[in-house]
C-alpha cells in the first residue's frame, strides 16, 4: 500500500508540473499556480504517507527521480518540447540513480537479514 502512496504522489507532482504548463499558457497565472501548489501539497501528503514504511532515502529518490523523467516525457509528448542529447542523458542518470539507490536499499536488507 504504501508503495501505492509513492506512484501516487509521483503521479500528483507530473499532473500539478504539467497542469500549471498548460494553465499558465493561456493566460492564467494565479490558477496555474494555484493548481501546481494544490497537486504538490498533495503529493507531498502522499510522499508522507510512503514513508511511513519505505526509508526516506528510497521514497525521495524514487518520487524526484521518476518525476522528473515523467515531467520530461510528457513535456516531450504532450506539450511538444524538445529534449536534447544531454537531457536525455541527465534523465537516463536519474533512472540508474533511482535503481542504485533502490538495489542499495534492499543490498542493506538482505544484509541485516543475515546478521
Amino acid at each position: 500500500m504504501h508503495w501505492m502512496f509513492l506512484i501516487l504522489a509521483v503521479v500528483g507532482e507530473v499532473l500539478g508540473t504539467t497542469l500549471m504548463k498548460l494553465i499558465v499558457e493561456e493566460g492564467y497565472l494565479l490558477y496555474g499556480t494555484l493548481v501546481a501548489v494544490a497537486m504538490v501539497g498533495l503529493s507531498y501528503l502522499l510522499l508522507s504517507r510512503a514513508t511511513l514504511r519505505i526509508p526516506i532515502t528510497l521514497a525521495n529518490a524514487f518520487w524526484e527521480g521518476m518525476g522528473m523523467v515523467l515531467i520530461a516525457l510528457m513535456s516531450l509528448l504532450w506539450l511538444g518540447e524538445q529534449i536534447t542529447g544531454y537531457q536525455a542523458a541527465g534523465l537516463l542518470l536519474a533512472l540508474i540513480g533511482v535503481a542504485l539507490t533502490n538495489y542499495g536499499h534492499y543490498c542493506r536488507q538482505d544484509a541485516e537479514e543475515v546478521t
